[in-house]
């Protein structure tokens, strides 16, 4: 009974675990941000082809560190976005969530202590798919890939904000 029970509980504590949006996000001067209500919109204007960049903090609320390895990673997750290139601005207990761009190392797998926040840049193609005018592309979340207690998990984490890629005057791909 105490092995049932240990592994009942070892079961619920993983796949109970859950990852949240950070407290902080960043964008540069190639976007605005707007927020109406309860949602705030990063707005980049749609040029097909061209790189942008933006930052998401993904939080461990914890009672466990968690080992991040991936983030959209696989086809399904990058959807109409394709992830050009990920990287983190590392974050302890001493340091505030912090977005620097100049400091960013490429991403790999890094542990989130319980309670802490990693910064994470994702530098994204925007596609070359016909648009309306006045339309736009979004996503407001990303995929990732962590391993809690040693159990790989899969969860798509709210990245706190939409990310907007808008069309003013349309587009069709020749």
């Amino acid at each position: 009974m105490l092995a049932i029970a240990l592994c009942a509980g070892y079961l619920s504590a993983t796949i109970g675990h859950r990852l949240d949006h950070g407290s902080s996000w960043w964008h540069g001067a190639d976007a605005e941000s707007r927020t109406e209500g309860p949602r705030t919109e990063v707005r980049f204007a749609f040029n097909p082809g061209r790189q942008v960049t933006f930052g998401a903090s993904i939080r461990n609320p914890g009672p466990w560190p968690v080992t991040i390895t991936g983030i959209n990673d696989g086809p399904a997750d990058q959807q109409v976005f394709k992830i050009a290139r990920l990287a983190v601005n590392r974050a302890d207990e001493a340091t505030a969530v912090g977005f620097d761009p100049a400091a960013a190392a490429p991403f790999r797998s890094t542990t989130v202590a319980a309670g802490m926040e990693l910064p994470v840049f994702v530098t994204i193609t925007i596609p070359d798919v016909e648009m309306a005018p006045g339309s736009g592309v979004f996503f407001d979340d990303l995929a990732v890939d962590f391993r809690v207690l040693g159990l790989p998990r899969h969860q798509r984490v709210p990245m706190g904000f939409r990310l907007v890629v808008h069309s003013a005057n349309g587009y069709v791909p020749r």
